[in-house]
């Protein structure tokens, strides 16, 4: 039985958040930690821009990233990382910022009690602060530890980087977790379920800081903005005026989703019991450098089937496709309507891959045949389709150069369905711009019984 496959295009879009300038710790009994002098308690405000958050539909370990899912927006956690931006000419600040160094003691790491270098990370030295949504959706992120985070008056004239990132339900070891002086990176290892996110905050320039003053929210006075930037970065100063960096987090993955949609009557005899794809899952994590060029995520040569699964409630893992398959009925109403008007039915949650050129995708179904007398026999069966990357303009990665499936896109999977016939498997991957139809070589499938 012949298969085809057809695939369009459509790129997703960015997920931004707010965090902090240099703070200084003050436990709940209100003393001190590390650092010997406070002039005001001015509590440092992150947020997540709502707009940016919610344009965007990506899968994650754990669940499903968007409006749809409370489970996720509720119990998801973001980490946060900031070092000082630079170095001076002279003084104490020669040297650029160790990455290795930490304002948490006893966590592994040294201690940084000046806050020198490290000015925000967590308590477990292998992640930066965790933060999580406020209930309220005003879009705050909530640090997720012990001590209320003050901005502090030592060092306002010192300019500092920041950096978040999101890892799903991956749990970094002290193995995996590779915390060096000019960069922070994890040996990552992937499902097909995980939302995998970086970024940092763009350095905060004339443009950007008049951007900012610009939305009306911020009255700053001529001297104050040229204070600001002559800083070079974010800072306790420009803190004290309104002005917090805004890390822009960029999906690191490819997103796949599926959906069925009966052919004709015979549809009802196919059960999709399976989908999975061929991709990379072993990577390189950058969540923090000096050189922002280092940031995301690179992977490993080496693939292994990644299988499709059903959306969690957004605290436990995915579970598993349903073991009794997925039908698309059809009847008389339908016959009329091409199949893309035809009501459909969503498989699984989606996958996350690793961004390629090509791709290899696996069906796994079984079809109920009639062999006359009243009896029936249900075949096994699975099929494998070739997913190339087109020559578009929305295939083309700058980044790399060259045509892929590009990170942070989403790709919607169609499968029209038929029964005894040659059975016709179709996508046509949309999302928030169409990129058009890509026809796959009905030569590159391959049929296989399995039982």
């Amino acid at each position: 039985m012949a298969r085809r496959l057809m695939a369009g295009l459509a790129p997703a879009a960015l997920l931004v958040a707010c965090t902090d300038s240099y703070p200084t710790i003050i436990s709940n009994d209100g003393s001190l930690i590390g650092n010997d002098e406070v002039y005001g308690h001015t509590p440092v405000m992150m947020f997540v821009n709502e707009q940016s958050y919610f344009s965007i539909t990506a899968t994650r370990g754990t669940g499903v990233l968007d409006e749809e899912h409370p489970g996720k927006y509720f119990n998801s956690v973001f980490h946060v990382f900031a070092f000082r931006d630079g170095s001076d000419l002279q003084g104490q600040l020669t040297a650029t910022a160790d990455m290795r160094r930490t304002v948490f003691t006893g966590s592994g790491g040294a201690y940084d009690a000046q806050r020198m270098d490290c000015l925000v990370d967590g308590p477990d030295y292998n992640l930066g602060l965790p933060a999580m949504l406020s209930p309220d959706r005003s879009g705050a992120l909530v640090p997720q530890t012990d001590s209320t985070l003050y901005y502090s008056s030592v060092y306002q004239d010192v300019g500092y980087n920041f950096f978040a990132y999101h890892i799903d339900d991956f749990k970094p070891t002290a193995a995996s977790t590779h915390r060096e002086s000019g960069r922070i990176w994890y040996d990552l290892e992937i499902d097909g379920s995980q939302d995998i996110m970086a970024g940092t905050a763009p350095r905060l320039t004339r443009d950007v800081l008049a951007q900012k003053i610009g939305d009306g929210k911020l009255a700053i006075s001529t001297d104050d903005q040229a204070r600001i930037l002559n800083i070079g970065n974010y800072s306790t100063f420009a803190a004290h005026r309104g002005v917090n960096p805004v890390i822009t987090l960029k999906h690191l993955l490819t997103r796949l989703q599926f959906v069925a949609y009966p052919g004709d009557e015979s549809a009802d005899n196919i059960r999709i019991t399976g989908i999975s794809v061929e991709g990379r899952h072993r990577g390189r994590l950058t969540v923090a450098a000096h050189n922002a060029d280092e940031l995301g995520l690179s992977f490993y040569d080496g693939t292994r089937p990644l299988e499709l699964r059903e959306a969690s409630d957004g605290v436990s893992p995915c579970p598993a496709l349903d073991p009794e398959g997925y039908v698309v009925h059809f009847d008389e109403s339908m016959e009329s309507l091409p199949w893309s008007q035809r009501p459909a039915l969503k498989i699984g949650e989606s996958l996350m891959l690793a961004p390629d050129s090509v791709y290899t995708l696996t069906l796994n179904y079984s079809q109920v045949i009639d062999l006359g007398n009243g009896r029936t026999e249900e075949k096994k069966l699975m099929s494998r389709y070739t997913l190339r990357a087109g020559s578009n303009e929305y295939y083309f990665d700058p980044a790399t150069g060259s045509h892929i499936f590009r990170p942070g896109y989403f790709y919607r999977v169609n499968i029209v369905v038929y029964g005894l016939q040659d059975i016709e498997v179709s996508a046509n991957v949309e999302g928030w711009i169409d990129g058009g139809d890509i026809d796959l070589d009905p030569d590159e499938s391959e049929d296989i019984v399995v039982d």
